[in-house]
């Protein structure tokens, strides 16, 4: 008897000793998968430095008479007149990776905005690029396609996407020392005359405007974290727009 009751006590021990190690095994594993879906939650953005170092407006078009809202497109913004024929205009920002990790522009996108009215904004990506209107589908439809507006004079000229490399346009990576455009629609003047530079709002009825004087400001977004990667500000130039 005596012996029987060594034997259990020497097992009980062991017993015990597994027990915690299988608790700790599966506490363990518990924690492991939580770090692990809070590091999906946390994925960091690159790292990188962009700056805007140019804003390009030349070439603009507008033939609209500014004595009628008969060829306005919404908030007093004038669209391009399609009767003219002739080149488009160049309206672009100039971006320079200044330092960092490489960007891939099909996985960033860019929130646009302007110290005058912060509440204004359009979101723009190498994913969205406008076909006929606004939004994308029949809004103001008798743009046409990038193809058409590209000789609609007031129209930016010669792009298929919001952002491209520069100059070279086969390449989506950009790594320090290099640079990307991001391309306007089109310019005009507005019912009161001034001259503005639109990009088309991904959403609703109205371009996003900007003129002379005024400073553009952007939020370069990466798309897989959703976090800013950099910002900045860009002051927009004097330019012109020409009648014929």
């Amino acid at each position: 008897m005596k012996d029987r009751i060594k034997k259990d006590e020497a097992v009980s021990p062991v017993v015990g000793v597994m027990l915690m190690l299988v608790v700790t095994i599966i506490i363990a594993a518990v924690v492991s998968a939580f770090a692990g879906g809070l590091a999906g939650d946390n994925q960091k953005a690159p790292q990188a430095s962009i700056v805007a170092t140019d804003f390009v407006a030349r070439g603009i078009v507008d033939t609209v008479e500014t004595s009628g809202m008969t060829n306005a497109w919404g908030q007093g913004q004038w669209r391009p007149d399609q009767g003219d024929t002739g080149p488009a205009a160049d309206i672009y920002v100039v971006f320079e990776h200044m330092g960092g990790d490489s960007l891939n522009l099909d996985t960033i996108e860019i929130h646009l905005g302007k110290l005058s009215e912060p509440q204004m904004g359009s979101l723009v990506s190498r994913a969205l690029t406008p076909q006929a209107g606004p939004d994308l589908v029949t809004s103001q439809g008798n743009f046409g396609t990038i193809g058409v507006k590209a000789d609609i004079p007031g129209w930016s000229k010669g792009w298929t996407k919001y952002l491209e490399k520069y100059p070279d346009r086969t390449s989506v990576v950009i790594k320090p020392g290099d640079r990307f455009v991001l391309h306007a629609d089109y310019g005009a003047r507005n019912a009161g005359g001034e001259n503005r530079v639109m990009w088309l709002q991904q959403s609703g009825d109205y371009p996003f405007p900007i003129g002379k004087g005024d400073v553009l400001t952007y939020d370069i977004i990466d798309k897989n974290s959703k976090k800013i990667i950099c910002s900045g500000q860009i002051a927009v130039p004097d330019f012109g727009v020409a009648s014929s």
